[in-house]
Parts: structure tokens; C-alpha cells; sequence
């Protein structure tokens, strides 16, 4: 059985909280405390709904255009939940769960200081309700934003505060089966720039001066060729819809970078991107 603070703890990743709220969260819990005083704790935290609202960055609607008109800049990101059959490694074919038919979803990328504004569509073919999490939102979507209904719309709007590479992802029905939803393809990135762009980045090494080994330092510019990879594992039945039992299990399908197995491989397209020339690989250990 786990103990209350583990429950906490683990309710903090399925509700897509931050690293630091989950742990600022479980530290204060006291695994020696007896249930009845650990009990109590959490009612007086507000349950296991983790919410930490001067965390938050979620604004109304009604306020995004006034916003706007100040000087913010708005980023409307506009999702269809929508379930497509899609090949795998081997012949097969994978019922995958996707945010606009891909896998990954697109990547959202933004400045820090803008508003996003992002809308969920689920159509009434779904079989199922969808969410949204983004964790560049700084909050939790689940008592913020909750269950899309098939057939139904919703919308939210944050201020990206924090930059840097947050993922985003279906939350689920209010989080129940979010494993499978996640694990099926609803996923993605948002790409938060620094406002004051990118600093140079500091290579340090050694070199050998007046006969005694002293630092090298050197500023390398922050322009660089870019590509984005992201990992997920499958876990599939034969006829290619999701195992839960495999997953508990740890039993992988598949893993896959950018959607399909060794997707992290060179190929042309990224060879000509980050050499200039397609013949030219670039190898990965």
C-alpha cells in the first residue's frame, strides 16, 4: 500500500504539476506522522488536487484582448483531438490517439511574455472526452480547464512566463486514462524563447601556457541549426490498440523518436539541414 505522501507525490505527476510542485508538495508530508495527522494534512492542503495559484499563469479570456491592445503579443494554437490508424515499424498499423492527426503534435513555439490562447476541438466522432496540459502554462488544466466532451470546444489562455521546452499533452477524462491517451500519440512541444534571447554559450577546455595546464574559455554564438525529438514508448495489443498491462509491466512495443522507431537516425532531410549536404551523416551514440 503507499503511504499518503506517496500518493501525493504521485498525484502530482498525473496532474501534470511542475518538478517543484510535486516535490515542494511530498516535503511536506512526514512519512513517521501517523495516517490520522497525514490525513488531515491533505484535507488542509485541499485534497490531492495540487494547486498552487501564485504558480499560475492562466488569465481570463475576457482579458486577452484588452492584453493585447497593451502590447502582448497573442498566440491563438488551435488542436483537434482526432483518432487516425497509423503505420509502425514492421507493417503493422497502431490506434493512436492525436492532437490535429500527428504524432507528434505540433510544436508550439513562442517568445516568453506572449499570450497563448489554445482551443481544443473534439469532434462528436471521438469516442472519447480529451484535454489539454501544457506545462509551460505553469498550472495544472485539469480543475483549470477539464474534459473536452466529444461534439464540444473549449478554450483557455496563459502567459508564458518561463522560457525554455515544456511538454504538452491530453490529460485524459480529468486525468483517468491518461496513461493510454499520452502513450497513444497525444503529445507534444512548446518552445518558450527568452525574451532577451538566447546568452552565448561558454565552452571551457584546457590548453597548455608557459608550460603549465591552465582553462581555455571561449563564447560560442547562440545561433544554431535546430531539430526537435521527442521519445515516447508504445505499448501495444496484436491488433495494434493500447496495453495498459504491458505498460505496468514495462513490456515496450515499440520506441519511438518523432513518431516511428529509430526516428532519431539521420536521414536527408536533416543531414542537409545541420551539414548543408545530404551525404553527410551525423551520427548519434
Amino acid at each position: 500500500m503507499l503511504s499518503i505522501a506517496a500518493v501525493v507525490a504521485v498525484a502530482g505527476i498525473l496532474f501534470a504539476s511542475t518538478y517543484s510542485q510535486t516535490q515542494m508538495t511530498a516535503s511536506r508530508m512526514n512519512l513517521a506522522t501517523q495516517d490520522t495527522d497525514l490525513i488531515q494534512k491533505v484535507r488542509e492542503m485541499g485534497g490531492l488536487e495540487l494547486q498552487m495559484p501564485s504558480a499560475f499563469a492562466q488569465i481570463p479570456l475576457d482579458q486577452v484582448d484588452t492584453m493585447a491592445s497593451q502590447g502582448r503579443h497573442v498566440v491563438d494554437v488551435k488542436l483537434t483531438a482526432q483518432s487516425v490508424d497509423l503505420p509502425i515499424m514492421g507493417g503493422g498499423k497502431y490506434h493512436a490517439m492525436t492532437f490535429s492527426g500527428q504524432v507528434p503534435a505540433p510544436t508550439i513555439r513562442v517568445t516568453q511574455g506572449d499570450i497563448i490562447r489554445m482551443t481544443l476541438d473534439v469532434p462528436s466522432t471521438e469516442p472519447t472526452p480529451h484535454g489539454n496540459d501544457m506545462h509551460a502554462s505553469q498550472m495544472t488544466a485539469v480543475p483549470s480547464f477539464g474534459a473536452v466532451k466529444p461534439g464540444e470546444s473549449k478554450t483557455y489562455a496563459y502567459i508564458a512566463e518561463v522560457p525554455g521546452t515544456f511538454k504538452y499533452h491530453c490529460s485524459g477524462v480529468n486525468v483517468a486514462a491518461m496513461d493510454q491517451h499520452v502513450l497513444s500519440g497525444m503529445y507534444g512541444l512548446t518552445i518558450v524563447d527568452p525574451l532577451n534571447g538566447y546568452n552565448p554559450l561558454l565552452v571551457e577546455k584546457t590548453k597548455v601556457e608557459n608550460g603549465q595546464v591552465a582553462l581555455d574559455k571561449q563564447r560560442v554564438s547562440a545561433d544554431a541549426k535546430e531539430f526537435v525529438l521527442e521519445y515516447n514508448q508504445l505499448y501495444l495489443n496484436a491488433d495494434g490498440s493500447y496495453d495498459q498491462t504491458a505498460m505496468f509491466l514495462h513490456n515496450t512495443t515499440q520506441t519511438v523518436v518523432n513518431g516511428f522507431a529509430f526516428g532519431y537516425v539521420p536521414n536527408a532531410d536533416i543531414n542537409k539541414l545541420v551539414k548543408g549536404d545530404e551525404k553527410q551523416n551525423i551520427f548519434v551514440a
